[in-house]
């Protein structure tokens, strides 16, 4: 047991050391960048739109809502008095993929700096819900279990899979910063968000293969695994049937636009991971060591001790 305990101070000693030292480094100014943010109407995208403009960035914004991606877009101009073009549809499907590959064409002329994927989806019900261990219809739970698992699938995996995919070429001709907004549930699974999981560990080991193909060309990947972010994302859940209440965190959630700060200072200085709040790395480093101990934690979360 010292063993373990003494191999977990030096790791949590190690990483503590390693997150001062990228403290002390400058970020790579982003004033006149080609930014394209996908899923930029609210939440953490809308604080990412407002703190590139806020630093001077050329924007493409994509997203659903045309409404609020509209208003996004007036704040940025009133920060820095340029005009973002804006993407307006749904990121999975091959038109909207083709008219953010033409947006860049025509707006950037092909030069882009950031691509930024934040664009998601979630999901809330416990695995006994959401396959509805007591109705005798197993088609039609089957049914409406398989479209929650596709929906988020394509939002959170599929799409910015082949967003990258499509914008390669560029990416590589202008040794980009790809920036790929993830989930500690992509780290760690936690219960009732069993499909939410699913996608972000999938978005993150293809985004973590995609990084080592690429960097030799100059682009480089981060991955961000914010914890609870104070956001309206749950109230759209793909398996919530519009409840109100859902498990999870009611306080000490991380605001959007703190979170966004943190995800523009990361590209900028093309760090491999961002894991915040900070508690959240040593969550990672004790999985590895004492999972049982991370699993009763997150069970204690969401209501599952």
């Amino acid at each position: 047991m010292a063993v373990y305990v003494w191999a977990l101070i030096s790791i949590v000693t190690a990483i503590i050391g390693y997150r001062a030292s990228q403290q002390l480094q400058k970020p790579a100014p982003v004033a006149n960048a080609k930014v394209i943010i996908v899923g930029a109407s609210s939440g953490i995208g809308r604080s990412l739109a407002l703190g590139y403009a806020r630093r001077g960035a050329d924007l493409i914004l994509c997203a659903r809502r045309e409404d609020k991606l509209a208003e996004v877009a007036s704040e940025c101009r009133l920060l820095s008095s340029r005009h973002a073009k804006l993407v307006i549809g749904d990121v999975t499907t091959t038109k909207t993929q083709r008219e953010i590959e033409r947006a860049v064409v025509e707006r950037f002329r092909g030069r882009l700096d950031y691509l930024v994927l934040n664009a998601g989806a979630i999901s809330v019900l416990p695995v006994e819900e959401l396959w509805d261990s007591g109705s005798t219809d197993r088609d039609a739970v089957g049914t409406r279990a398989d479209e929650a698992l596709r929906k988020i699938i394509e939002i959170n995996a599929f799409a910015p899979i082949n967003i990258a995919g499509r914008l390669m070429p560029m990416l590589i001709a202008s040794k980009a910063r790809v920036v790929v907004v993830s989930s500690m549930a992509g780290l760690i699974a936690a219960p009732t968000r069993s499909l939410y999981s699913a996608s972000k560990h999938a978005v993150t080991g293809f985004f973590n293969a995609f990084r080592m193909e690429v960097e030799r060309h100059g682009v480089s990947v981060t991955l961000v695994f914010p914890g609870t972010v104070d956001t309206e994302l749950r109230k759209s859940a793909v398996d919530a049937g519009g409840r109100a209440e859902v498990a999870g965190s009611t306080k000490g959630k991380l605001s959007a636009q703190v979170c966004a700060e943190q995800i523009i200072e990361a590209g900028a200085l093309r760090r491999k991971t961002l894991i915040t709040p900070f508690k959240y790395w040593i969550s990672t480093v004790l999985y590895a060591f004492a999972p049982d101990l991370v699993e009763r934690l997150a069970k204690d979360k969401y209501g599952y001790a």
